[in-house]
């Protein structure tokens, strides 16, 4: 009884474990309500404060001021996407950009960043998870944490039921043997 008690808390933490990285995987490729968005950092140039493979959580509010770290579209792909902080603000002919640089860089980034192509501020970062949500992106990533597991727990629900309806067709069974008795 007592293996089959611990099963089930393991059973339960890696459902947990799966949602956790599914809420995630959904956060990082959907916008939420309030503009919330979700990057993996891919180098370094903002050690030491964000450190290569987190997640960096981000919400759009407009208006950004000089320290702010940000995360900006950076190429020619929605993909490529850049953090670092925002140095120094430039207003043109009513457009704004911002000069930005990483916190390990040396010198600030060679092009502005046009202020339609920021994504949002960063709000708070989880380190080393972005690994992981990366991971999960591919499909051996796919297979192993979440295909394996939910065939696990289809499986183990599969057995719960068939456990149940065996019981079920005990009982009534028993009281069609009790009324021709």
């Amino acid at each position: 009884m007592k293996i089959k008690k611990i099963l089930s808390i393991i059973l339960n933490v890696i459902l947990f474990f799966l949602l956790l990285i599914g809420v995630m995987v959904a956060v990082s490729l959907f916008p939420i309500k309030g503009n919330y968005k979700i990057y993996v950092v891919r180098s370094g140039s903002m050690e030491p404060k964000i450190r290569v493979g987190s997640i960096v959580v981000s919400q759009s509010v407009g208006n950004y001021k000089v320290g702010d770290v940000i995360s900006f579209n950076s190429g020619a792909t929605k993909k490529e996407n850049t953090t670092h902080r925002i140095t120094e603000i430039k207003d043109s002919g009513g457009t704004t950009s911002y000069i930005t640089k990483g916190d390990a860089n040396e010198n600030n980034d060679t092009k502005e960043v046009p202020a339609d192509k920021v994504l949002g501020k960063e709000i708070f970062t989880i380190p080393l998870l972005g690994y992981l949500l990366v991971y999960v992106k591919t499909l051996p990533g796919l297979v192993l944490l979440i295909i394996i597991p939910a065939t696990i727990i289809i499986y183990d629900e599969f057995n719960k039921i068939k456990s149940e309806a065996l019981v079920m067709a005990k009982k009534r069974k028993e009281r069609k043997n009790a009324k021709k008795a």
